[in-house]
């Protein structure tokens, strides 16, 4: 099963939806996606726009592959759950997003080996065929900071 998600913008992502959808027709495999508040919906898919948040992370936990934008929650939460990661950043140019700053966690997702980065929809299939690994042992750069005022309060407190 492929996981696919667009996130909360209320502009359209149609391009993804629609090549996602494709895929879905063509290969006959399970895909779920998350419309958002978009008006685009597919026709070979299963889908919905909103979930609550556990409900989301079982279905990524039973993707092969997960496909989202470059928002940060869809990026750490592929990571947590070890999928492996196809990245379609919302762009400007198609009316997807104000300006294009989803390209900055997208080239960091593939500057560190997180997943792959797809401009082009046209290359789906062939990503989604052959995904990348699933990252291992992430580990946001919040749990160090974490980690570290749960000791420093557990020193005073002793």
């Amino acid at each position: 099963m492929i996981y696919v998600t667009v996130g909360t913008m209320f502009l359209d992502f149609a391009r993804l939806i629609d090549a996602m959808d494709a895929i879905a027709r063509d290969t006959g495999e399970e895909v779920i996606v998350q419309t958002g508040m978009g008006k685009a919906l597919p026709k070979h898919c299963e889908h919905f726009d909103f979930k609550p948040r556990e409900e989301v992370l079982e279905i990524q936990r039973g993707a092969r592959v997960v496909v989202c934008h470059a928002g940060i929650g869809c990026v750490s939460d592929a990571l947590r759950m070890e999928r492996p990661l196809i990245v379609v950043p919302r762009l400007k140019r198609f009316n997807e997003h104000m300006n294009d700053h989803q390209m900055d966690l997208a080239r960091a997702v593939e500057a560190r080996g997180w997943g792959r980065v797809v401009l082009d929809v046209r290359e789906l299939a062939t990503a989604c065929a052959g995904p990348p690994k699933a990252h291992e042992h992430y580990a946001p750069a919040s749990a160090a900071l974490i980690d570290e005022l749960k000791s420093a309060i557990a020193s005073l407190t002793r």
